[in-house]
This record gives structure tokens, C-alpha cells and sequence, in this order.
């Protein structure tokens, strides 16, 4: 989202973005057979949509320094397992960080 948590958790319709999120990712854990504990889903929804928070992903860090991401290595893991179980998050959640890549390895050059 290039973004902080609490940016996007204050945004219209951002919390509900971010609890579906979530929600994709624990479909598609528990198809395959890795459900995630009640504890850990509770923690990660509040911590994902606490509106004062300036936490940023990871990637989104990458992103603004320029640098290599793994978009092949989580979002795209995440989207292949999520087919193999019959599970259809959107893969819209790989194109723009595949964009950003060949974007970045075509001014490498």
C-alpha cells in the first residue's frame, strides 16, 4: 500500500482492506493445512489496523530505497499455495510490486 499501518488503517475503507488481507492469507494458511491460532490472528488484526501506527512493511522500506524485493518469494509464494488449494486471492497483490521490479532492473541497466 506504500504506506504506514496507520495511514492506511485511517483511510476510508482501509481497515476493512487490511482485515481482508489478513483474511486471504489465513484462508489460504489453513487450506494448507497450517491454520493460525486465534492468538496470533487477534494480535496481527489489531496491530494491522492500530490507526496511530507508523509501522511500515519491509518491502515497502525496499521500495523507497531503491531496493531488490521478494515479491516472488512472499506475495507470489503466498498467491501459488493459495491456488493449489483452491483458495483465489486477487493477484493483484503481485502485479504492482512486479512492476516496481522490472521498473528498477530497467534503470539498473
Amino acid at each position: 500500500m506504500r504506506a504506514s499501518v496507520g495511514d492506511i488503517a485511517t483511510a476510508p475503507g482501509g481497515a476493512d482492506l487490511i482485515l481482508g488481507i489478513i483474511e486471504e492469507c489465513r484462508s489460504i494458511a489453513a487450506a494448507a493445512g497450517y491454520p493460525p491460532r486465534s492468538t496470533l490472528l487477534a494480535r496481527t488484526r489489531n496491530m494491522a489496523t492500530a490507526k496511530a501506527s507508523p509501522l511500515t512493511a519491509s518491502m515497502l522500506r525496499d521500495i523507497e530505497s531503491g531496493a531488490p524485493i521478494e515479491a516472488d518469494h512472499i506475495i507470489g509464494d503466498l498467491l501459488h499455495r493459495g491456488q493449489g488449494e483452491r483458495v483465489d486471492p486477487p493477484a493483484h497483490h503481485l502485479h504492482h510490486l512486479k512492476a516496481y521490479e522490472s521498473r528498477r532492473l530497467t534503470k539498473s541497466r
